[in-house]
């Protein structure tokens, strides 16, 4: 591989990213297979197709999906040919894995977070041991200039799995995060052929600024500029309007903000703890370019009325209040959510939803201010909720959510309280779809019957069909399937007394990390102490911000009835039309009133419990609950250990 001139072949080509070409070239120089990581739009496949079209190679792309499965990275045998010739090579059809092993060239990867991990185990002796062998075909060695090259993006954490070590240990990694604002402006001249330079560097702005967005986990990347150059530039044609009269002229910005809309809003993403649409945050940030301002109002609760500024034609976006939560009705045995579950919970047990009086056991913002000194003393500033979360980062080396919990429990401060709430609700979102997602190629390969659907045939069988069929049809066919069982899943969560500050945020997070693990599985969440009731149904469509926010806004006290909370678990599983149900019990298993729970634990046809507890008791109450359950028990010692405990119950 001569470097030196594919190196200069990509300067011609590529703009800007000399460092990321010299890391990369150097890696598949030395023969190593790679990762580029980095988010949409930062060049990734543009590079690796320069390098092959200088190399004068073949590039072999295959799209990381839930459907990739080993036959189509590796290759089938062709029903036809077998028939006549049998199983051998010349039947086989060769996959993109071995086709690029053959000729040198690169097997490049889409999304390879994406890929089920079945078949990324057929990519193991390949890249390890650089041969393929193939059942009834042979071996494929690989020619020298074979290469396996795979992109991720890191901000996807929706459909996506972690890597195994196995295949990190096989690869050299290069990051690439986005370009340099001049250099972006280059690009989007060059792929839009836009003459107006003006334009240009608002497009580029504007997605820089989505980026940064307090309101955005994902901003737009340099795509999203593109886009935003060519729609605007049409739909000045149509309208007789002329850009440059933007920042005087409401009907020029109206045609702006709503072709920013059209390119961009699709492709950011919205935080979780954030309540406004994707088109109010494209038209706040294209205003405020078009302004000169420095950047999106610092409260982001705020609602941009579009309408008033913009005019009809930019008034795309929505500027309603919050979604109006669905109270489901209460069954027999258990009550249902009723939107307070401050005034629900307590009414049993003496106390009261109503006023601000400080109940027992909440903490003042003095004595935060004892134990955290420094971080009180920032905090007495206006906060939003990316400078709190900046703040705390750069204050506590721990972790987040125990201080959020401190936070939470704030009597005398409800600014803080509220929004370390809205924040609390967004890390338990992002820790539990990066530790667990909803994982990539569910369910089993199996044989079925084929119904027009699948492309992976099962060619062993369908020939043992079609050799004692006198007429073969398509019934005779076999293909491969991921199959998944449905299941119903019921979450108690214990909210005694233990329950304030921080342990209401884990409990949170359990919730966050069971309803991405089982989606899209029916749950319900039962929420108990001395008596118990149901925050959502088993078939209630409620959003998980919302569902977070029915949980956040429990306030722990009272006895804890494990019988009861048991109880009203089974009541909703019994409600399941599924054959499979599974009960997860959130709890330290510690029972102060009550009947004995160990009757109604025997009762569930499975009962996995996470404990709490720390004590041998609280472990060992844990254990036996499982064990009449036919269950597991997973012991959590923080925060971090919770979704991995709730993978390691509900693994299949």
């Amino acid at each position: 591989m001569d470097i030196h001139r594919i190196y200069a072949a990509l300067d011609r080509e590529v703009i800007g990213r000399k460092d990321e070409v010299q890391l990369i070239l150097a890696a598949l120089a030395a023969g190593r297979d790679l990762l580029l990581e980095g988010p949409p739009g930062t060049s990734k496949s543009t590079i690796l197709r320069a390098i092959t079209a200088a190399m004068g190679g073949r590039l072999y792309l295959v799209e990381g999906n839930a459907d990739l499965t080993p036959a189509k990275l590796v290759g089938h045998h062709a029903p036809s040919r077998v028939l006549q010739a049998d199983f051998s090579e010349d039947t086989f059809v060769y996959g993109p894995l071995p086709l690029a092993m053959r000729e040198g060239g690169f097997l490049y990867i889409e999304e390879l977070n994406r890929v089920p991990e079945d078949t990324l185990n057929t990519l193991l002796t390949a890249m390890a041991e650089r041969e393929l062998t193939i059942p009834r075909v042979g071996t494929v060695v690989a020619e020298p200039g074979f290469r396996v090259v795979a992109a991720m993006n890191p901000f996807d954490n929706i459909g996506t799995g972690r890597l195994s070590g196995a295949v990190t240990d096989r690869l050299c990694r290069v990051r690439l995060d986005y370009q340099p604002p001049e250099e972006e402006c280059q690009i989007v001249a060059r792929r839009s052929g836009s003459r107006n330079s003006w334009l240009v560097e608002v497009a580029v702005e504007v997605v820089r600024r989505t980026r940064q967005h307090p309101d955005l986990r994902m901003g737009a990347s340099v795509r999203g500029a593109i886009d935003f150059v060519l729609v605007a530039e049409r739909l000045a044609e149509l309208r007789g309007i002329e850009l440059a009269r933007a920042p005087v002229d409401p009907d020029v910005r109206g045609a702006l903000v709503a072709a920013a809309q059209t390119a961009l809003s699709i492709k950011i993403a919205v935080r979780e703890a954030s309540r406004r649409s994707a088109d109010e945050i494209v038209a706040e940030v294209v205003l405020s370019v078009l302004a000169g301002s420095s950047g999106p109002s610092p409260d982001s609760q705020n609602r941009l009325q579009t309408a008033g500024e913009v005019g009809e034609d930019g008034g795309r976006g929505s500027s309603g209040g919050d979604r109006a939560l669905q109270p489901p009705v209460a069954s027999s045995g258990q009550r249902g959510w009723t939107g307070n579950i401050a005034g629900q919970l307590t009414s049993t047990e003496g106390g009261t939803a109503s006023g601000p009086r400080q109940m027992a056991g909440q903490q003042t913002f003095y004595g935060f201010a004892v134990r955290h000194p420094r971080l009180a003393a920032r905090l007495r500033s206006p906060m939003t909720l990316g400078t709190l979360e900046a703040v705390l980062c750069e204050e506590d080396g721990g972790d987040l959510l125990l201080v959020l919990g401190e936070l939470t429990d704030l009597h005398d401060r409800s600014d803080l309280r509220a929004l370390a709430r809205r924040l609390a609700r967004e890390l338990i979102l992002r820790q539990a779809r990066r530790d667990l997602g909803r994982r990539s190629g569910r369910g089993c390969l199996a044989s079925a019957r084929y119904r027009g659907e699948s492309s992976d045939l099962d060619v062993d069988r369908s020939l043992e069909a079609l050799l004692v069929s006198p007429r073969p049809h398509q019934d005779n066919l076999f293909v491969f399937e991921r199959r998944h069982r449905r299941r119903a899943y019921v979450l108690m969560l214990d909210t005694s007394g233990s329950m304030k500050g921080a342990a209401v945020l884990n409990a949170a997070l359990a919730l966050a990390a069971v309803a991405v693990r089982v989606a899209p599985d029916p749950f319900a969440v039962v929420a108990f102490r001395r008596d118990a009731t149901v925050l959502k149904r088993l078939d209630e469509p409620v959003p998980l911000d919302h569902l977070l926010d029915r949980v956040l806004s429990l306030n722990g006290h009272g006895l804890t009835d494990l019988h009861r909370g048991l109880h009203a678990g089974l009541e909703e599983l019994a409600l399941a039309d599924t054959n499979e149900r599974v009960g997860l019990l959130f709890s330290d298993g510690l029972q102060t009133t009550g009947p004995p729970a160990e009757p109604l634990a025997a009762a569930f046809p499975t009962l996995h419990v996470v404990a709490t507890g720390r004590t041998a008791e609280s472990i060992a109450a844990g254990r036996r609950l499982a064990r009449l359950g036919q269950g597991r028990c997973a012991v959590v010692d923080g925060p971090a250990s919770i979704p991995a405990a709730i993978n390691a119950c509900l693994a299949a």
